[in-house]
């Protein structure tokens, strides 16, 4: 289908590809700055009109006798019959016309209007053929369109997802998300009318994928409550896509790619009752909107665009609509994507009216300290607060850089106070990091739930293989509620009290008695802001200085690169000359004084990396990492503060609270560093200068890679040092460091077996 629609886009004149862009009020330039002539608006619009083809394929069966008042030709033509006549532009306007007589508007009227941009010219029948031939030999997998085959159309055809954080959830994860959120005890199953009262809603929906697996989920429910009947099967899809699922999207294209795959489910179903609902996002009629979001701002109701209309055959739907009643489950997927990214598709000042927007929605929230603006997750999660209600579940996915690292300690804190953390899992498969298809950080899912008193325990998955599909999601789901073990995921229970300080450390490693040993260190060291200052960041110094290989004018030197193959002691030698950019002089005078000989990585790439910090003979700033500077200015403690971070317990102190986007190879910003636990160095003077003979002894001794620590002779002397410093029984740092050995996020291979 995407070869077909890259064919399609390449015969349509630009004018052409203009005209369906404004049929559909798409904007035209793809990003900021780059005008790619049209053909994603275009490329957009054709699969509108794929997506009302192959819904003609599915809902050509079940129309009803001739709808009153339609005087037209009845039935509608099928689809193959509209591709091969001679204009099957207008054939297929004809019948999606009369089709329309019955209901099915989201679909049809918006795919009508992309086709009456397109010219009465043989390319343009041609183009429609094609498309025509490439959707009918999708119609016939008529089993794919039960996994949400049209969301991984959209994603795959248009990857947009770096710029506005669309990111597609896979099938597999929102199936496994869903049966976590969708307990066997949270309705009487058999009784449809209990079912009917239900209400889930997505708020950031998308293409539908979470909403399909919600009505999965309870499908799946209702069947093993006891026999249907055909009836009763059509009565659950009624009642499932008209009544108890709920959607909001500001993505046109997208919400009609989740209306026509509910629809899908029921044919029957009246789509005038369905609640799939296009927000608004941007300026309009003088009025800035942010979409569902405006759910926050106390009216309760964001502004709905209404569909594209070209037929009359039923009335506009009205602008405003009523707030959606308390939600039973929340569950999304919400936008994440760097600040910097955000609302690229828009004028530099209506993407400054759109934050402004923002800003004044968010002043109000009672949890201001917990939301933030950057990557819009942690908003979302004020919003879904807003609309469970009293009994709700929140179930979300979300970046893992928000559930480990002090960054994100506001929005868990948050959410521990406002629902009980039921379930956080997180993937330790270097192969499938992600729960969403087109993105490549970590990720983890989250079941929060309201009511029933205060959980005494967490449960977190830690996954060593990661569900590729939705029937290896529901294997995994059956042993998680038998309680059974699995070799796919490692379950742990963390008291209650923990999660609400916002201790979510669990996911930082497959092995659980990895995190119990950090707890125990963390017990016996202090933050290393207590005793030194770090800074300043590498991209600072990137912003203010020229590198150069050859002498510099100011002869000022740095740590630029962190190469593996050559970093591989603990000492290490400035590799590169620098020098003030012009205009950038006192910036860089005042980075300079900041200068240190204590260097620590401000990223690592665990399989390959030797090193958590170096020490020069001079003070130098670096690039690829950071100044570390002790209070007390003694190379003692700098010598110190090296071995101990390069000894298996340092590596374990530096692995528990690093950020997750990638987890095998982590960022560590400024705040991360200040937080890394050390040994109180002004107390323990005996063990400072234990610690610092051994990096006198062991300074230009080359250290194995992390992955092969446990047989490293050099990183077993360091952890003989630290043992005997600071009174660590040594057997538990040997096995610490055996353990960190195996975690798939350092080997970056699958945990063996998995």
């Amino acid at each position: 289908l995407s070869l077909a629609l890259d064919g399609a886009v390449a015969r349509l004149p630009r004018a052409v590809r203009s005209a369906v862009a404004r049929a559909l009020d798409l904007p035209e330039r793809g990003r900021r700055g780059e005008d790619d002539e049209g053909r994603t608006a275009a490329k957009r619009g054709l699969l509108v009109v794929a997506t009302a083809m192959l819904f003609h394929h599915r809902v050509q069966e079940h129309l009803p006798l001739r709808p009153d008042g339609w005087d037209g030709e009845w039935p509608p033509a099928a689809p193959p019959a509209c591709a091969a006549a001679g204009s099957p532009a207008q054939a297929c306007r004809d019948a999606w016309r009369a089709i329309l007589a019955v209901d099915y508007r989201p679909v049809f009227e918006t795919a009508i209007a992309a086709l009456a941009a397109l010219p009465a010219s043989p390319d343009a029948a041609q183009t429609l053929r094609e498309l025509a031939r490439s959707v009918e030999a999708i119609a016939a997998r008529t089993a794919g369109l039960r996994h949400d085959l049209l969301g991984r159309i959209f994603h795959r055809v248009l990857d947009t997802a770096r710029y506005d954080g669309s990111y597609y959830t896979s099938t597999a994860a929102a199936t496994l998300l869903a049966a976590l959120a969708v307990r066997e005890d949270d309705a009487d199953w058999s009784d449809p009318d209990a079912i009917a009262r239900l209400r889930v809603c997505d708020p950031a929906c998308g293409t539908g994928t979470l909403l399909m697996a919600a009505y999965e989920r309870i499908e799946a429910l209702r069947r093993a409550a006891g026999p249907m009947a055909a009836d009763d099967e059509a009565l659950l899809a009624e009642a499932l896509v008209e009544d108890v699922l709920w959607g909001y999207d500001v993505n046109l294209t997208a919400t009609h790619m989740a209306a026509s795959t509910l629809g899908m489910l029921s044919p029957r179903t009246r789509f005038r009752r369905m609640n799939v609902h296009r927000t608004r996002l941007g300026r309009f009629e003088g009025q800035t909107y942010i979409g569902s979001l405006e759910f926050l701002a106390g009216g309760g109701q964001p502004r709905l665009a209404a569909w594209p209309s070209i037929s009359q055959q039923v009335d506009e739907p009205p602008a405003e609509a009523e707030p959606p009643p308390p939600m039973d489950l929340v569950i999304m997927n919400p936008p994440f994507t760097r600040d910097s990214l955000r609302h690229d598709q828009f004028t530099r000042a209506e993407e400054q009216a759109i934050k402004r927007r923002e800003q004044k929605v968010l002043a109000g929230q009672p949890h201001r300290a917990g939301v933030h603006l950057s990557g819009s997750s942690s908003v979302f999660l004020a919003l879904g607060d807003r609309m469970a209600g009293d009994g709700g579940t929140l179930a979300a996915i979300l970046p893992a850089t928000l559930v480990t690292g002090p960054a994100g300690l506001g929005t868990r804190k948050f959410l521990a106070s406002r629902f009980r953390i039921d379930t956080i899992v997180a993937s330790h498969d270097p192969e499938r990091i992600f729960f969403s298809e087109n993105t490549s950080i970590g990720e983890i899912l989250l079941v929060c739930r309201r009511g029933g008193g205060g959980a005494l325990q967490t449960r977190v998955v830690n996954l060593a293989r990661n569900p590729a599909t939705p029937e290896e999601a529901l294997r995994l789901i059956g042993h998680l509620e038998r309680g059974d073990e699995s070799d796919w995921a490692v379950v742990q229970r963390v008291p209650a009290e923990r999660v609400e300080a916002g201790d979510w450390y669990a996911v930082n490693f497959l092995a659980p008695w990895l995190g119990d040993a950090f707890r125990d260190l963390k017990a016996q060291t202090l933050p290393l802001s207590e005793i030194a200052e770090v800074g300043p960041e590498g991209r600072r110094i990137r912003d203010v200085y020229r590198r150069s290989d050859l002498p510099t004018a100011s002869g000022r030197r740095a740590l630029w690169h962190h190469k593996t193959g050559v970093t591989q002691s603990m000492r290490a030698d400035a590799d590169s000359f620098i020098e003030p950019k012009h205009g950038k002089e006192h910036l860089a005078d005042r980075y300079w004084e900041q200068r240190g000989r204590l260097l620590l990585p401000h990223r690592l790439w665990l399989p390959l990396a030797r090193m958590a910090a170096v020490t020069l003979d001079g003070p130098v700033l670096g690039s690829r990492w950071t100044p570390c500077r002790p209070a007390d200015g003694s190379r003692e403690t700098e010598a110190a503060i090296c071995a101990w971070l390069n000894s298996s317990v340092g590596v374990l102190a530096t692995l528990a609270e690093r950020d997750n986007r990638k987890p095998s190879y982590p960022s560590f910003s400024l705040d991360a560093l200040r937080a890394l636990r050390v040994p109180d160095f002004r107390e323990r003077v005996e063990a400072r200068a234990a610690l610092a003979a051994a990096h006198a002894r062991l300074k230009d001794a080359t250290l194995a890679p992390f992955p092969d620590m446990a047989d490293d002779p050099v990183r077993r002397q360091l952890d003989d040092a630290a043992a005997a410093a600071l009174g660590l029984d040594a057997e538990w740092v040997a096995r610490v460091r055996a353990a960190l050995a195996r975690e798939p996020s350092v080997t970056g291979r699958r945990w063996e077996g998995a």
